[in-house]
């Protein structure tokens, strides 16, 4: 009889690990894409600078870029008029 885990590879111990790690490594590549098509249209800094710092930060890295690399868009309901 075969054991259940050469029937179902997933499903032994390090098969979940290893799709765990690779869905989050296609999200830091999916991560990095974006961050640096991103900056090069909304980043007064180097596109190339803010993917660097994504991929050395991860998390706190991106968290970072949308907080300080986007310019701010201004529309029209954020209009201040003077008077």
């Amino acid at each position: 009889m075969v054991p259940l885990t050469a029937r179902f590879p997933m499903q032994a111990a390090g098969g979940g690990i290893l799709l765990v790690v690779l869905l989050l490594f296609v999200i830091q590549i999916g991560a990095l894409v974006w961050v640096y098509t991103d900056a090069q249209t909304n980043s007064p800094h180097s596109a190339v600078l803010w993917t660097l710092v994504v991929f050395f930060g991860g998390l706190l890295g991106l968290l970072l870029y949308v907080l300080l690399g986007r310019e701010k868009r201004r529309g029209r309901s954020s209009h201040q008029t003077q008077f």
